[in-house]
Order: C-alpha cells, then structure tokens, then sequence
C-alpha cells in the first residue's frame, strides 16, 4: 500500500521539470538562430565589399566607383539588404585611378535583431567591413 501511495505522489514530475528547463532551451535556440543570422550578415558584406572592390579595380577609370557601388548594391538587394545611409563607397587613392592606385569599398549595413527582447545588446548593430585592391585597369 505505501508504494502504491509513493508512486502515485511522483506523478507529474519529469512534467514540471521540463517546465523549468523549457525556457532555458529556448534562449539557447534563439540565441543560436539570431548568432546565425548575424553571422550570415557578416559573410554577405564581406563578399559585397570584394566583389565591389574587385569590379571597380578592372573598370575603366572613369566609372571605377560607379561600378564598385553598383555591384555591392547588387549582392546586397540579392540577399534583401541595403546599405546603411550613403555608407557604402568605392573610393581610388589617388583620384581618378591609374595603375596600381589603391581602390578600396567600405560597406555598412544594418544588424537588426528579431526578437530584442532576449538579446537587447544587439538590437540594431551596424556590420561594417573594407576591401582593398590594387587598381589593374580595364
């Protein structure tokens, strides 16, 4: 009789266990998500800015930015992002470019965050990243 009494008392506990662990398995999965989608962030802009680079250092001097600009718009809005306000640029030191002049993109865009709730420090973080190349002409 009391093992009847002491089993039935154990009814229900592997349920509020996991009622207490629940929310820790959640933070863990959302943390892993919004850590991915950052990371997958960062990986884009750093292929914007070389294939920008990249398309501005074999352009002709003349639209050498243009078309640096115009590829990291294109990678980005491949992916649904944009540039943060006017921060992405294709620069040739020195102006216009020559030979072996030193064409750099900088790219800047956005992070935001889909659930600020748990993860507040990256609500909006901006990722920023520069490629450098020699210019080598068309």
């Amino acid at each position: 009789m009391l093992s009847a009494i002491r089993a039935g008392g154990e009814r229900g506990t592997s349920t509020l266990e996991f009622a207490a662990v629940l929310p820790m398995l959640c933070l863990i999965l959302v943390t892993i998500i919004e850590l991915s989608r950052a990371w997958f962030t960062l990986n884009l802009v750093t292929s914007a800015a070389r294939e920008g680079v990249r398309t501005a250092a074999v352009s002709t001097p003349a639209s050498a930015s243009s078309a640096g600009s115009a590829r990291i718009d294109e990678v980005l809005q491949a992916a649904g992002m944009t540039c943060a306000s006017g921060t992405c640029t294709v620069t040739c030191t020195p102006s216009p470019c020559a030979l072996d002049s030193q064409v750099t993109a900088n790219v800047t865009v956005p992070f935001r965050t889909i659930v600020p709730a748990f993860l507040p420090s990256m609500q909006s973080v901006n990722v920023v990243q520069t490629a450098r190349m020699r210019y080598e002409g068309p």
